[in-house]
């Protein structure tokens, strides 16, 4: 596979992985939206168990689009070092700064500390702004 062809595909999976995320962007929306109106309206303990596994759900939907979109940029810059081809100078500064050394599967988990910070945050705020709700108002 050629410099070309492997560019052809790591486009046109970071396009498929573009089109999850903002999917995952409004399901996320929506869940915190939620957590709004529980806050204002208040909420019972049903409708805070389905919210808590609706937001567990869909901070893991975004997990694994994150770490697809990772993985497919990080074997896009090592395919290109192994490539064996001279690359311009942008191709080139992207498999320096990418530092890849070797080919890696997505995760669950983030592989960098602020996206760990990050989804962890998104976690709390979620269950523990529904759980901080109070009850439904008569």
């Amino acid at each position: 596979m050629d410099i070309t062809q492997v560019s052809e595909v790591s486009i046109a999976l970071l396009q498929m992985n573009a089109i999850f995320f903002v999917g995952n962007v409004v399901l996320l929306w929506m869940v915190f939206r939620g957590v709004t109106n529980a806050n204002l309206y208040g909420a019972n303990t049903f409708s805070k168990v389905i919210h808590s596994i609706m937001s567990l759900c869909i901070v893991a939907f975004n997990l694994n689009t994150y770490g697809n979109i990772t993985s497919v940029v990080n074997n896009w810059a090592y395919a290109l070092t192994e490539s064996g081809e001279e690359l311009s100078g942008g191709l080139k500064l992207f498999a320096e700064n990418m530092n890849a050394t070797s080919y890696s599967t997505g995760s669950l988990i983030p592989t960098d500390p602020l996206g760990i910070i990050f989804w962890s945050v998104v976690t709390v705020g979620l269950i523990g702004g529904m759980w901080s709700a109070p009850e439904p108002k008569e």
